[in-house]
């Protein structure tokens, strides 16, 4: 029986969503109205109201209200009951937020199963947030999980409804080769949702024209599609708008724009603009004055918290030299481990460097020359003896020197 419901809730039905709300009393689509516009005082009596005598417009209103704490104190179990009571009477919006309950543990124990079967229930009739969430909880591995090509095209229904997220999802799946004409398919639905504000669908767009996936390489217009998506709120975009700035790419390059859009961009748990960031401080490249501490607090956050494996490669050689922090080889040779484990070149050469010179390690040949074939393994090639460059690349490599002495910074 589970099986012939996931083939149902895939393919779908005739029924249409429509708002709960739309042949309520004027009193209460008023009151909803109120409440949404945040105009509290006398609207929240009458949804009480409504939704005590059974209506699933006011049910579901009092559930959202709960969950999120608008104009009353935030409540996940009161919002649990009343997204059930609206759901049982048929709501697909409601039967949508109630699985998104259990899916996410809210009120109610984390229950994949009543997710599933809840999200189902609100794809039956074509509502598209229900297909999505329905699709995406297969995606993740969750729930019974039918093939992938049943997850794609429900993917598909809520996209072709309108719903940005499930074009920008669908348009992953035709990227990644699970849809016919995928490249083609994926540059016209992560179009669609660009063309509503969505931001990851922006940055992709972004990445397409500054690499030249299935379009000519474009930084011009990859800078467009970067400088929407960040004022979108996309973190990604924020970070490839900032390194635009600051390799001067698209735009004329302006270290303190990119320290704005990275600086943001950490706001929103990027740990690339955490590391960005830091080596403008570290270099001064937006104030005119170098500042290690700083850079240091920045790049310890991406590698740490971010596990990104070019700032541990980069705070290894900080403690190793005492930028930024008292000098400790010790502590960098263990972030050159951790960046190594990770298949930093970078980091195995200073690990190699390390070994051979006694930095913060035992002098010992044999590891020095494990560590150097594993970098030049993994495609590391010494930095030639030029001239500085006028602006660091994006993602440079930092190499102590045999003595421990300053490195090629970034």
């Amino acid at each position: 029986m589970r099986l012939a419901w996931l083939f149902i809730a895939i393919a779908g039905s005739a029924l249409a969503a429509a708002p709960a709300w739309a042949t309520d009393p004027l009193e209460l689509t008023n009151a909803i109205k109120a409440l949404d516009a945040g105009d509290v005082k006398g609207a929240l009596a009458t949804v009480q109201r409504f939704a005590l005598s059974g209506n699933n417009a006011a049910q579901n209103e009092l559930g959202w209200l709960y969950e999120t704490g608008h104009g009353v104190p935030v409540d996940y179990a009161e919002a649990v009951k009343w997204y059930k009571l609206s759901a049982l009477h048929g709501g697909a919006s409601d039967q949508n937020n109630l699985g998104r309950m259990y899916e996410s543990g809210l009120g109610v124990g984390k229950n994949y199963s009543e997710a599933e079967k809840w999200f189902g229930l609100s794809a039956l009739q074509n509502f598209p947030m229900g297909e999505f969430d329905l699709a995406y909880l297969h995606d993740r591995g969750l729930g019974t999980v039918p093939p992938f090509e049943q997850t794609v095209a429900l993917y598909k229904k809520a996209a072709d409804q309108g719903l940005a997220i499930a074009q920008y999802q669908y348009a992953l799946c035709a990227k990644n080769g699970h849809v016919a004409d995928g490249q083609a398919v994926a540059i016209d639905y992560f179009t669609r949702a660009a063309d509503q504000g969505y931001g990851p669908a922006l940055d992709q767009l972004g990445r397409d024209h500054e690499l030249g996936r299935g379009v000519p390489v474009n930084h011009l217009i990859a800078f467009e599609f970067y400088k929407r998506g960040a004022e979108a709120g996309d973190g990604n975009a924020m970070t490839h708008l900032a390194a635009l700035y600051e390799a001067g790419q698209g735009v004329a390059r302006n270290y303190a724009e990119a320290a704005h859009w990275y600086r943001l961009a950490v706001d929103r748990n990027i740990p690339l603009a955490a590391y960005r960031f830091g080596i403008i401080a570290e270099q001064g490249l937006a104030t005119g004055t170098p500042n290690d501490t700083e850079a240091f607090a920045w790049v310890r956050t991406a590698a740490d918290v971010g596990n990104l494996a070019e700032a541990q490669n980069h705070l290894g050689v900080m403690y190793a030299q005492g930028r930024g922090v008292t000098k400790d080889p010790t502590e960098g040779a263990r972030w050159f481990h951790r960046a190594a484990a990770q298949n930093n070149a970078a980091a195995m050469e200073n690990l190699a460097l390390a070994y051979k010179g006694g930095i913060g390690v035992p002098v010992e040949p044999a590891e020095a020359r494990r560590w150097h074939e594993q970098a030049l393994a993994h495609g590391y090639a010494a930095p030639a003896p030029a001239a500085v460059a006028a602006a660091p690349a994006p993602l440079a490599n930092d190499l102590l020197s045999v003595a421990g002495g300053n490195s090629t910074r970034p």
